[in-house]
C-alpha cells in the first residue's frame, strides 16, 4: 500500500535549515512547451562529432551503458547523416520558453498546434535532468517481443535539461566568480555582450572553449604548480579557473550572494519575538536565483535598518554560485551530520535508539565539529518566475470540462 504523504512543518517558526538539500530549490518555479495535457514538445539536439571526440578522450566511451550507438538516434537528414538525440527542456526564464514557443510556431507543421508554456518546480527539472546516458522512462510500454524499454527512435525514453535564464547570466557575467557558471572570457563585458548574442553564435563560441579546456586546464596547473615552487602566491582568479576548469565551455545554474544581506525572518517569528529582535537574530543565508531581487531586498533592508547612513546604498559586492554545486555540497553536509549522529547512538546502545533518552542523556564531550556555513543557505526564488507561475495557474488549460447546460425556464 502506498504510504500516506507527509506534512512538513519544519518551517512553521523560521527553521528552515533541516531540510533536505533538493527540497530547498521546490519553490523555483521552471517553465516547459508543451501540449494542452503537459506533455513536452521534443527538440533533436546535434551530437556533433567534436563532442564525442572529447567524450572520447576522457574515457567516457569505454562502457555499453554510455556507448554512443546506444544513447543517441540517428536521423537521416537532406544532404548528410547527423546524429541527434530527443531532448526535453526546462527553462528557468518565462521569457525564454515563450521565445521557443514563437519560434516552433514559425514551422509550417505546426502552426495549427495547441502550444503552451507550462510550468513545474525546479526539483522536478533536477530529478530529471540527473537521469543521463539513455535518459529518463516517458511511460511508454515495454516491448512485447524483447521485454525491453523501447529505444530514444521509439519514445521509450527521454532526456531532458535545464535551461539557465539568459537575463541572469548577463547578470553572473558581471559578478564576482563568474567562472563558476562558465564564463571564462578575458573580461567581465567580454562575457556579458556573448550573452546577448543569438543562440547558435553562443553555442559555437561554447563549443571553440570546450575545445580548448583541455590544454588550457594542463597550462594552468603547471602554471599553479611552477608558483608553488617559487614560494609565490596565485591569485584568486587563477585559482577559481584552476578549480572550475571543468565549467569551462559550460553554463551553469546561477544564485546570487551579497555579504550582509539577511533573509526576511517568517511572520509567525516576527509577532512572537517582535520585529528587531527576529531581524537581529536571523542567520540565514539567502541565495538569490534574481539579481534584480537581490538588489530590491538590499534597499529594504537599508531603508528599515537603524543605521542606514552606515549601509552603502548598492551592495559592495555581488558573488555568484554554481547551484548545482551548493546544493550537492548541502546533501554532502547533512549526510555527514546525519552519519555522525548515528555513531553517537550507537556507542549509547539500547539508549540511543530512544530519541527522548538519546536527547537527555550525554555521554562524554559533544563533538566540536566545524560548521561550514552551509546549513544556513536558503533559495529566494525569482519573482518574475512566481508571477509568470500565478499567470499561468489562473488561465489553466482553457478547455472547459462542463457539461452542456440544460434547458430551463419557460421553455424547459
Amino acid at each position: 500500500s502506498a504510504a500516506a504523504p507527509t506534512i512538513n512543518l519544519s518551517n512553521l517558526l523560521g527553521s528552515s535549515t533541516t531540510i533536505p538539500a533538493y527540497e530547498r530549490i521546490l519553490s523555483q518555479p521552471v517553465f516547459q512547451v508543451t501540449t494542452p495535457w503537459g506533455s513536452p514538445y521534443m527538440l533533436f539536439e546535434k551530437y556533433k562529432d567534436e563532442e564525442k571526440a572529447i567524450e572520447m578522450e576522457s574515457g567516457n566511451s569505454g562502457s555499453d551503458d554510455t556507448a554512443d550507438m546506444d544513447k543517441f538516434s540517428r536521423v537521416q537528414q537532406k544532404d548528410d547523416m547527423q546524429d541527434t538525440r530527443p531532448i526535453s527542456l526546462y527553462f528557468m526564464d518565462e521569457h525564454d520558453a515563450r521565445a521557443l514557443a514563437d519560434e516552433m510556431k514559425q514551422m509550417k507543421h505546426m502552426k495549427d498546434s495547441d502550444l503552451r508554456v507550462t510550468c513545474s518546480s525546479l526539483g522536478k527539472a533536477v530529478r530529471s535532468a540527473s537521469n543521463l546516458g539513455r535518459g529518463l522512462p516517458t511511460g511508454q510500454g515495454i516491448d512485447d517481443k524483447t521485454g525491453k524499454l523501447l529505444t530514444m527512435d521509439d519514445g521509450g525514453s527521454l532526456r531532458h535539461k535545464v535551461v539557465p535564464s539568459k537575463r541572469e547570466l548577463f547578470y553572473a557575467a558581471r559578478c564576482a566568480g563568474r567562472e563558476r557558471v562558465g564564463c571564462f572570457g578575458d573580461s567581465p563585458n567580454e562575457d556579458a555582450d556573448l550573452l546577448l548574442q543569438p543562440q547558435d553564435v553562443i553555442e559555437a563560441n561554447k563549443m571553440q572553449a570546450r575545445r580548448a579546456s583541455k590544454k588550457n586546464t594542463a597550462r594552468r596547473i603547471q602554471k599553479a604548480r611552477q608558483l608553488e615552487k617559487e614560494g609565490l602566491m596565485e591569485s584568486p582568479t587563477d585559482r577559481l579557473r584552476r578549480e572550475y576548469a571543468h565549467m569551462e565551455g559550460q553554463v551553469g545554474l546561477p544564485v546570487f550572494y551579497s555579504e550582509g544581506l539577511l533573509k526576511k525572518p517568517p511572520a509567525l517569528r516576527r509577532i512572537f519575538q517582535g520585529a528587531k529582535s527576529a531581524w537581529a537574530t536571523s542567520s540565514l543565508t539567502p541565495l538569490y536565483f534574481s539579481y534584480e531581487d537581490l538588489m530590491k531586498d538590499w534597499s529594504i533592508m537599508r531603508e528599515r535598518s537603524n543605521n542606514k547612513n552606515k549601509i552603502p546604498e548598492k551592495p559592495p559586492q555581488v558573488e555568484v554560485f554554481n547551484m548545482l554545486d551548493v546544493v550537492t555540497s548541502i546533501d554532502k553536509d547533512q549526510w555527514r551530520a546525519e552519519r555522525r549522529s548515528e555513531l553517537v547512538r550507537d556507542q549509547k546502545g539500547l539508549v540511543g535508539k530512544i530519541p527522548i533518552l538519546h536527547n537527555l542523556i550525554n555521554t562524554g564531550k559533544k563533538s566540536a565539529s566545524k560548521k561550514s556555513g552551509l546549513e544556513k543557505v536558503v533559495f529566494v526564488p525569482s519573482s518574475l518566475g512566481i508571477q509568470a507561475k500565478e499567470r499561468i495557474s489562473a488561465a489553466g488549460s482553457m478547455k472547459t470540462r462542463l457539461r452542456p447546460m440544460r434547458a430551463w425556464g419557460k421553455d424547459a
